[in-house]
């Protein structure tokens, strides 16, 4: 059963800063070298797809994960954007499943709103349920520390 992932983050800059960062090499690669982990890299950005990779160091993750990647955990992110949203990938190697969903910037006030929707789904027997868990909490945590990341970069 897949676990729901949601995320809303507020900037005080118009919407087309926010997307411009998001979707900007600059931005990417210095988001990468900051939180992207073990051998993360942006692998291409044509203004419109962004295909991003990040690392988590075998060390951090929970043993049930473990088990089925047996090294690093490496997620490959496909961000394609139309507008001011896009629809979002994530594949996990060497875990079975995927994250799923969309985000969007819509103005707020004077400024504007991050909204993510998306969904975990891992279907293994027995443990697919607590891995999902696990990845949708982790996710959560990354999206606050990119919100924070944008923060920080669209103030200069």
């Amino acid at each position: 059963m897949a676990r729901p992932i949601t995320h809303e983050a507020s900037f005080p800059h118009p919407v087309d800063a926010v997307v411009g960062a998001l979707t900007d090499d600059a931005f990417l690669q210095a988001r990468l070298a900051e939180l992207g982990g073990k051998d993360a890299e942006l692998i291409s950005n044509d203004g419109g797809t962004v295909v991003l990779r990040q690392g988590v160091p075998v060390e951090f993750l929970p043993s049930v994960v473990r088990r089925f990647t047996g090294d690093d955990l490496i997620l490959d992110r496909t961000e394609e954007w139309r507008g001011t949203s896009a629809d979002v990938r994530v594949d996990v190697r060497g875990l079975p499943g995927s994250i799923t969903g969309t985000q969007e910037v819509v103005p707020d006030g004077e400024g504007s709103r991050l909204t993510v929707g998306a969904s975990t789904s891992v279907p293994v027997p027995m443990v697919g349920g607590r891995i999902e868990g696990i990845v949708a909490e982790q996710v959560s945590e990354l999206l606050r520390w990119e919100a924070d990341f944008l923060t920080r970069w669209l103030d200069g």
